[in-house]
């Protein structure tokens, strides 16, 4: 009895625990190259992932066009590649360029958004979210970018010296206004799904910044009626709600729709998966295979092993830039961090629920997964800017080189003795 007492105790010692706002003393435990690591190691899985089951999906549709697969690939695989040398030199940027340059971001963003109601604005699934910019072989959404700049600006704003954060009407106009600037541009175009992802990310942030948590229950109770409004306001929102409430779902087999042909690619994948590329559902079956339901052919392929390791990296992802939030000094870092973790968190919450019928159809992407230009580029330029952070709180002031302050953090350094 005595040894499960101790063997209980050793296990809820080894679950993490995030109290944000801590001491000095107790945030120096949290190794900040571990943090660095640990957030760069999830992100390359994600993404080698990713173009794995990219080339997985989309192989189908260039054979179906009768082009050669891997040809084909070459067009999104150099996007991907410069978005990753991207992310990386987004990385080596300095922490003070963001704080000094977030409210630029922010509103060169909001106009490019606005670009979306103008000729060169394209809608496609619905949503006038698309912007065709002349020269590009490929469309832009400028929303994407427009959740970095968010938290950013909303980091920038609210680790402000003269802010006060248990002021409600300045904190109502300082971050409500921001936020209602940033919706409003996308709601235009009629795109709920990035407007979720959009309050998720605004809510993260307000949330590590240490506002009365009692103000998070009045938000809610704000946001469902425009919410209640813009779902009856769309027949396919209200329709998908519906679909997935028990008793209302009526399942025609002759006719199946998206969600049918998702839920039968996991029954197809079982444990173990059918393996590598031999998806069936792919094969015109389910739509945006690619993109929005890449994870159901991860299921069909993979199994239920696999589409629990694509969990356990995200966990692993959000799990390093909450790390930070919780050891770092910086507020702006850790709002910024708190932003981007919700941000990425959720969007993939919101996708696997949709995949897998728990929750309704959004239509996001899933974060470094799914094949998409926009969303890919922005969500690994946000990775790149929490690897900023992670990389000034590690030392890392330039590659292999650390800062004499704290590079007695590092444990790859054996501090050295003190003279007397």
């Amino acid at each position: 009895m005595m040894a499960r007492s101790d063997l209980f105790s050793r296990i809820t010692r080894a679950i993490p625990r995030f109290e944000f706002g801590r001491d000095e003393d107790s945030r120096a435990e949290i190794s900040p190259v571990s943090t660095y690591y640990l957030i760069v190691v999830s992100a390359i899985v994600l993404t080698l992932f990713g173009l794995l089951m990219g080339f997985s999906a989309q192989s189908v549709t260039a054979i179906a066009a009768g082009d050669n697969p891997y040809v084909a690939y070459l067009r999104p695989l150099t996007f991907i590649l410069v978005a990753l040398i991207l992310a990386c030199v987004v990385a080596c940027i300095p922490v003070w360029f963001f704080k000094r340059f977030a409210v630029l971001f922010f509103w060169i963003t909001i106009a490019f958004q606005v670009l979306v109601f103008t000729p060169l604005g394209r809608a496609e699934g619905g949503n006038t979210n698309w912007l065709y910019i002349p020269g590009l072989p490929f469309l832009v959404q400028p929303s994407e970018f427009l959740k970095l700049a968010l938290v950013l600006v909303l980091a920038s704003s609210l680790s402000y010296s003269k802010t006060r954060l248990d002021d409600w009407r300045q904190i109502l106009v300082k971050i409500g206004g921001l936020t209602f600037a940033a919706l409003f541009m996308i709601l235009l175009g009629h795109d709920m799904g990035t407007s979720i992802i959009v309050i998720a990310a605004a809510l993260g942030t307000l949330w590590v910044s240490g506002v009365p948590k009692r103000w998070f229950l009045f938000l809610g109770m704000m946001l469902v009626p425009p919410a209640t409004f813009f779902v009856y306001y769309n027949p396919t929102r209200l329709r998908r709600i519906l679909a997935i409430l028990p008793g209302n779902a009526t399942r025609n087999l002759s006719a199946p729709e998206q969600i049918d042909h998702s839920l039968w690619a996991f029954g197809s994948g079982g444990l173990s998966g059918l393996g590598p590329g031999a998806s069936r559902e792919k094969w015109n079956y389910l739509q945006a295979a690619h993109t929005d339901f890449i994870f159901a052919i991860v299921g069909e392929e993979f199994g239920l092993l696999g589409t629990l390791a694509v969990i356990l990296a995200f966990g692993l992802l959000v799990y390093g830039m909450l790390r930070l939030v919780r050891s770092s000094q910086d507020a702006f870092v850790r709002l910024a961090a708190g932003g981007v973790a919700s941000w990425i968190g959720l969007q993939a919450v919101v996708n696997i629920f949709s995949v897998t019928k728990i929750g309704p159809v959004i239509g996001v992407p899933l974060p470094l997964v799914s094949y998409g230009g926009s969303s890919f580029l922005a969500t690994a330029i946000a990775i790149g800017v929490v690897l900023s952070f992670a990389r000034e709180e590690a030392g890392m002031s330039r590659w292999g080189i650390f800062h004499v302050l704290i590079r007695r953090r590092d444990p790859r350094i054996t501090p050295q003795p003190r003279r007397v």
